[in-house]
């Protein structure tokens, strides 16, 4: 009786388990099948949990756009986007934000409006969209001044999405402050600073959604190459582990192990079983093929340290892809308060050398652009961290974040936030709490901070295209090893030797050209190397 071919899956997220049940159910058993993953429970980069009684997201949050998703196809197939319990972002409560700039005042609609149509309007022409001119006035005008701004830049190749989106902020200024609109001043601040504030905050947000530090290390041309489904976005009413879970459910015990991580992956061998992995707790394990399907982080960890965790290494146009991409932290602040119906929150900051900004405020919170509850009944509130601040909230204690916080929102709202010490504030008939000074009161009673970033099994959040990298290298990123020349059919850099294919294959979000930093791009690729081996043995799938 034949050997089955033995392959091992590395990593139980949201690439390793569509491979292993595409693997399994579509081969007829043909596999020696095992996913091993380093971590005590499966799901990688996907993790609900719960905080305050509420079912929370601790990593992967949103269906990016309904139509056509894969994970939303399952989500709904399986019944997991209905619960009688509330969820994380089940309405959208960002809409009806409040907007307070430092120095405790309220900016009007009015005045953020116009700068949010315009930065959407410049992330849509970058991202290759064509924005609708069918609004009429102030927004018409803002989408007029992009499009023109737009039409005018020649050829931006080399260039990135911080300088894009900088440069048409000052053609929009050098447009509007014709009128004058320059001029008046809003208590410390002017015109033009208060929407350039405002402007910034808004690219405060798109950095959580890219994962990069900085908007200036995101690469331009890429930009247009990322692909969006159509449709809303949401998210998933009983936790986006309800889909990992269903993925897994079909593969048989044992077939899935925990706890164990890989710490070299030989290959290149010509031997029958040609990759050997090496476990933390010094097991060995052979293989005729390997899906690696842990993070960009990871591997960029594992070409940088001593010894490697490939043998031989990578060649040089994997590794080389795998320095060029982007690969940023981002994380989730939760905060309980002590009532419901607190305000959605965005938040605008002064320059960090302005002589008017409030010391006080940590520097790590002047980059977070909103604060809003998880849905609009909630005690929780939510902010998103990314780059250096992201990294600098997973070491502080509770203690300091809660402080961190009250300073903030107190100095931007100038509402009444205290941390609760235990003592009992004085309630009136109408059930509210007040302070004996008559001001009502609102306490932080805990927080929680996801941190993605310290993890040695992820190390961030998700990729990106940076500048100096393209999509070729998220290509190069898919490719197996070892590499097959296209013209003559053999494995490079061994003439007539034979020597085993597919070896060690890639799967993950930094794999996909289009849908890289998503779920669903983790999706796609772990079923595009499954189907790699289901057709290299003949398999019908």
């Amino acid at each position: 009786m034949a050997k089955k071919p033995r392959i091992v899956i590395i990593g139980a997220g949201m690439a390793g388990l569509p491979a292993a049940n595409k693997l399994y159910t579509a081969s007829n058993n043909s596999f020696d099948l095992s996913v091993v993953e380093g971590g005590s429970r499966i799901g990688g980069r996907i993790n609900t949990s719960e905080f305050s009684s509420e079912k929370i997201e601790m990593g992967a949050t949103w269906i990016h756009g309904i139509g056509g998703s894969p994970i939303y196809k399952i989500a709904e197939e399986t019944g997991s986007l209905v619960s009688e319990e509330p969820w994380e972002c089940m309405d959208s409560t960002v809409d009806k934000a409040r907007t307070f700039a430092e120095g405790g005042f309220e900016i009007e609609p009015p005045i953020v409006e116009p700068v949010s149509g315009l930065f959407n309007a410049l992330m849509e022409l970058a991202q290759g969209k064509d924005i609708e001119n069918d609004d009429g006035g102030d927004l018409g005008e803002i989408y007029e001044i992009a499009t023109r701004f737009y039409s005018s830049v020649n050829g931006l190749n080399g260039s990135s999405v911080g300088s894009f989106l900088r440069s048409g902020f000052e053609a929009y200024w050098a447009s509007v402050s014709k009128g004058g609109n320059g001029v008046k001043e809003y208590g410390t601040w002017s015109r033009r600073s208060l929407e350039e504030a405002i402007f910034t905050m808004f690219s405060n947000t798109q950095r959580t959604y890219t994962s990069a530090d900085d908007l200036y290390t995101l690469d331009y041309a890429a930009e247009s190459e990322y692909q969006m489904f159509p449709g809303e976005e949401i998210t998933i009413a009983k936790g986006y582990l309800s889909v990992i879970h269903h993925l897994a459910s079909v593969l048989p015990q044992g077939v899935v192990e925990l706890n164990r991580r890989v710490t070299k992956i030989e290959w290149e061998s010509n031997e029958e079983d040609p990759v050997k992995l090496h476990f933390s707790d010094g097991s060995v394990v052979f293989a005729d093929h390997v899906i690696v399907t842990v993070s960009l982080g990871v591997l960029k960890a594992g070409i940088e340290s001593d010894g490697g965790l490939f043998s031989p290494p990578l060649p040089e146009f994997k590794s080389d892809a795998i320095k060029r991409l982007g690969y940023g932290v981002v994380n989730k602040l939760f905060v309980e308060v002590s009532q419901r119906r607190f305000p959605s929150l965005q938040l605008v900051f002064e320059k960090e050398d302005s002589e008017y900004r409030f010391v006080k405020i940590p520097w790590w919170m002047r980059r977070t652009a909103t604060m809003a509850p998880i849905h609009s009944n909630s005690k929780v509130l939510l902010s998103w961290f990314a780059g250096k601040e992201a990294l600098e909230l997973e070491k502080l204690p509770d203690e300091e974040i809660i402080d961190g916080v009250l300073t903030t929102v107190s100095c931007l709202t100038g509402k009444k936030v205290k941390k609760d010490n235990g003592k009992a504030p004085k309630t009136l008939a109408n059930g509210s709490l007040r302070e004996d000074d008559g001001e009502e009161l609102v306490k932080i009673t805990k927080v929680l901070t996801s941190k993605w970033g310290g993890d040695p099994l992820f190390r961030g959040s998700y990729s990106y295209v940076a500048v100096g990298s393209s999509g070729d290298d998220l290509d190069a990123m898919a490719e197996p090893l070892p590499q097959i020349n296209k013209k003559s059919g053999q494995v490079n850099g061994h003439g007539q030797a034979k020597v085993r294919e597919l070896q060690v294959m890639f799967a993950g979000e930094a794999t996909h050209r289009t849908h890289y930093s998503t779920t669903h791009g983790a999706y796609y690729s772990g079923l595009r190397e499954a189907n790699r081996l289901l057709k290299h043995y003949k398999c019908d799938f």
